[in-house]
């Protein structure tokens, strides 16, 4: 499953990421850390060695020092400077004179030298002492033997094996890579359960919430529909109550032709002509009454069909919008005049049920909002450019303040009275636009009236449609 990730989403899972970062560069220091704590490992083995070389060798000659066997003591120093860490070691009496000194150049062998007789003794009274400058590390141990005796100067090179280094670097960068990589790992699980725990959980949430919201949106048009049944039925009943008139009228001619069937009659002859005059008229008038009936039902029938199908199609907003003329007509025929200034625009994509409940909604506002002081005016106007079409619903009504017009939209927000409005009819309105990839605006005036103003596109981006689709 493909790891696709909102920006509030990614926001949340930041602090772990840096977390994790963290982590990474803690472990690489640790590394650093620990490469440089066994370098001085090795070191303190150096100087360990040192000393250790310098106190053997102390103790091989001191028994020659003190019977003075020097060619004894210079064998042992031999012996000592085969290790080839040792540049020199030389043996002093208790003044700093030289009695044996011994060095090897860089990669040579160990030789006699005999051009320092005297040495500089330190300054302590320490039996070792140890220091050291760019080239050596330098050992002092005094000879002891029952008393003091002399000194041995030792000195090895202040350098690590190369080998040692390299061996060490390779260890602790890897180590360092297992460690980061062992952490990626752990990240990687983290934002993958992350993934099925929150994004699954949120895609559920938002399904969840479309459905409420299509229930929403049923109830909707259900409390809409509620409200105009009345009005809708005194529609259904003027053309029925002539069409009824019609057909009783009918019957009466009927007796009229059977009399004359039955007896031909000059008197009766001339009641069918009259009959036959009117029954052309009869018939049309009846006609357009059963067609008003049907139109009035085939609107209310496109109108609360339910949102669970919500496959997009190309429509004409303009008869969508006369479909739902049609149904509010008795709610704004006696409030207001509608006048129509509507071009000619293009079929959109849409779900047209949907967005007859959004003319639905903004002309019942619009009606709603007239006041009886002055003659009520409900203008619709449309038009389009190459990626949109637009249709705009004003009035001249009460007009709203700055306060209200910024929570129209807010779901059961209502400036009518307990009882009289659910206040989810602009919010539905406003999901549905917005579904749809449009905008909804409006602009009011206390005392001026309120104009909506609502933006659709003609063609949906196929991942738009796809997802709603299949919703």
């Amino acid at each position: 499953m493909p790891l696709h990730l909102s920006a509030s989403q990614w926001k949340s899972l930041r602090p772990a990421l840096v977390i994790g970062l963290l982590l990474a560069l803690l472990q690489i220091g640790s590394g650093v850390v620990t490469y440089y704590q066994s370098k001085n490992l090795l070191w303190e083995g150096k100087y360990q060695a040192a000393h250790n070389l310098a106190q053997g060798l102390v103790v091989a000659v001191a028994d020659q020092m003190v019977v003075r066997d020097y060619a004894a003591a210079e064998s042992r120093m031999v012996q000592t400077m085969a290790n080839l860490e040792v540049a020199s070691v030389a043996l002093t009496d208790l003044s700093g004179k030289v009695l044996i000194h011994m060095a090897r150049g860089a990669g040579g062998t160990p030789r006699l030298v005999f051009t320092q007789p005297q040495m500089t003794l330190p300054p302590t009274h320490e039996a070792v002492v140890q220091s050291h400058d760019a080239q050596f590390i330098t050992t002092w141990a005094k000879i002891q033997l029952g008393m003091d005796v002399g000194w041995i100067r030792l000195q090895t090179l202040n350098s690590l094996d190369t080998d040692d280094l390299s061996s060490l670097g390779r260890q602790t960068g890897l180590l360092s890579a297992l460690a980061v990589l062992s952490g990626a790992i752990i990240l990687g699980v983290f934002i993958w359960r992350f993934y099925f725990a929150v994004v699954e959980r949120e895609h559920i949430i938002e399904m969840q919430l479309d459905e409420t919201a299509n229930r929403l949106l049923q109830a909707e048009k259900l409390a809409s529909l509620g409200q105009l049944a009345a009005g809708v039925a005194h529609e259904i009943n003027n053309p029925i109550g002539y069409v009824s008139s019609n057909v009783v009228t009918l019957k009466k001619y009927l007796e009229v032709y059977d009399k004359f069937l039955a007896d031909p009659s000059d008197q009766n002859r001339n009641a069918c002509l009259r009959i036959q005059a009117e029954v052309q008229p009869l018939f049309d008038e009846t006609q357009e009454g059963i067609a008003r009936v049907k139109n009035i039902v085939q609107d209310l029938k496109d109108f609360s069909r339910s949102n669970a199908t919500t496959q997009f199609v190309r429509a004409d907003i303009h008869h969508g919008l006369q479909s739902t003329l049609n149904i509010v007509n008795h709610e704004i025929k006696n409030k207001a005049v509608v006048v129509k200034a509507l071009s000619s625009t293009p079929e959109i994509e849409c779900v047209p049920s949907q967005i007859n409940q959004v003319f639905l909604n903004l002309i019942v506002n619009a009606a709603q909002s007239l006041v009886p002081e002055k003659k009520g005016i409900i203008t619709l106007r449309s038009g389009h450019d190459n990626t949109h079409v637009w249709f705009e619903v004003a009035d001249n009504g009460c007009g709203m303040d700055d306060k209200t017009l910024s929570k129209i939209f807010d779901p059961f927000f209502s400036t009518k009275s307990p009882g009289q409005g659910t206040g989810l009819g602009l919010s539905v309105t406003l999901g549905i636009v917005q579904r749809h990839g449009g905008t909804i605006t409006a602009q009011s005036e206390l005392g001026a009236g309120t104009c909506f103003r609502v933006t659709l596109p003609i063609h949906q981006p196929p991942a738009n449609r796809s997802a709603k689709e299949t919703a």
